[in-house]
This record gives structure tokens, sequence and C-alpha cells, in this order.
């Protein structure tokens, strides 16, 4: 599967419009994204930049979740989502009228999730977002988001900066290169945490990028909004073709 299977195709055409629609708004207003990226790529894909890979559903846990899971997943989180209504406080409580019953928790599959799930729940939802970049048939297609990336070459590759706004507050950011000779997106293994109001710092460091043999083309940095499981890219670097 990539991307089939969904709810929206379960409904038809019309509903699968429908979700990609609000998925181009629920982007904007969440990353403050440029309409700009890799629009090539995107149209090859059948649906859109967020196709998933072989195997792989759009979660859907709230509008515009477009999360890469196993079908199994999916299934569980429609579940959740129908049981979720009578697993919270009837009365509320101390966090208001979400309050979960005892035994219960947000899943937080984003900040705004307030579904009320077992624990393992939640668990589940995090551990989908962190692999959010490695179920996306190309995640170098998705669209450019809030953070931009800068490059500082040297003589046997280069320093990666990024600096950026419109993630998740507080929330953990990571990075990866993509359209390198390896086959998954690779970690550049430095990842930030946004600050309360959704920007990082200007120019914080993400890592170094060697020099790779045989590497002819840019690489696309693709950008993981931990709390969410939204990817963006922030651009392209010449670091990993720059040898000598």
């Amino acid at each position: 599967m990539h991307g089939r299977g969904s709810v929206a195709e379960e409904a038809g055409p019309g509903s699968l419009r429908r979700v990609l629609a609000g998925l181009i708004t629920a982007v904007t207003l969440l990353t403050g994204l440029v309409a700009t990226g890799s629009p090539a790529m995107a149209a090859d894909l059948p649906y859109g930049p967020y196709t998933c890979a072989t195997g792989y559903v759009w979660r859907e846990a709230v509008p515009a979740d477009l999360v890469c899971v196993t079908p199994q997943i999916r299934s569980q989180t429609m579940t959740e989502n129908s049981l979720g209504p009578s697993r919270r406080e009837p009365n509320g409580g101390i966090y208001g009228p979400d309050t979960c019953k005892q035994g219960y928790v947000w899943r937080e599959s984003r900040p705004s999730d307030r579904v009320c799930v077992p624990p393992a729940g939640r668990d589940q939802a995090r551990s989908d977002n962190s692999n959010a970049p490695w179920r996306l048939a190309d995640p170098g297609a998705t669209p450019r988001g809030g953070v931009s990336l800068s490059t500082s070459l040297d003589s046997q590759g280069g320093h990666l900066y990024a600096s950026g706004s419109g993630l998740s507050p507080n929330g953990v950011v990571r990075f990866y290169a993509v359209g390198i000779n390896t086959v998954a997106p690779y970690s550049l293994g430095y990842p930030l945490t946004a600050r309360a109001d959704g920007t990082l710092p200007k120019w914080q460091y993400i890592g170094y990028a060697d020099c790779r043999s045989g590497q002819t083309q840019p690489a696309t940095i693709v950008v993981l909004d931990q709390s969410s499981g939204l990817v963006t890219t922030a651009g392209t670097t010449e670091a990993f073709r720059h040898c000598g």
C-alpha cells in the first residue's frame, strides 16, 4: 500500500481530495509552510508528497494526519477515536473537559490530540511519529517547511546548520539527509528542541556531512517534527559531494 486503504479511499475519490486539501491547510497553519520544495518528485507520487511506502497507510488520528502506519495501527487508531469520549471523566477534572479517566492518557499523536487511550496507545503514537521519515515513499518530496538550512563547506564535506519556526512548542526536531548513497534517510545525529514559541534559535548545528565518492547530486535535508510526525524539507546541500 502507498497511502491507499485510507478512510479517504474507502469513501471514494472525493474524500481523498478533501483529506489532501485539509493537509495543505493544516500544514500551512502548523508549520508555516512555503509552497516550494520538490514539486516534480511529488507529482510523480500517486497520492502526493505524503504517499506512504509499500505496506503503510495514513494513520488519520486527527484531521490531516498523514503519518504512515501499518493497517493494524490505523484500525487501532479508529477504534481509539470511537472509544475516546467514553474514556473521559464525564464531569471533567484537573485538565478540564478532556481529563481522562484513571488508567488512560492523552494519545498526543500531535500536541492537540487529546483522545484518551491506554498508555500503550500513546507509546505507539510516539513511536510512529519517530519513524515517519522511513515510511514515506519519498521523504525528499515533502514540501518546504518553516526550517531553513545553511551549509559551511570544507575540504571533506561541510557543517550543517538549521534555523526556523512553525514547529511544535518544546518539541524535538530531527534532521535526515536523503538522496545520498544510502537506502534509508541518513540521520545527521544532532536533534534540536524547539522553543516554547515553536522556533529554533538561529543557525543551530545539526551535523557534519562527509564527502561521499560517487555522489553527483545535492542531498535534500529532511526535518522531522517528532511531536506531530510531520516531515518537511529544509533545503539542499552540496556538502556530501564536496570533495577537496
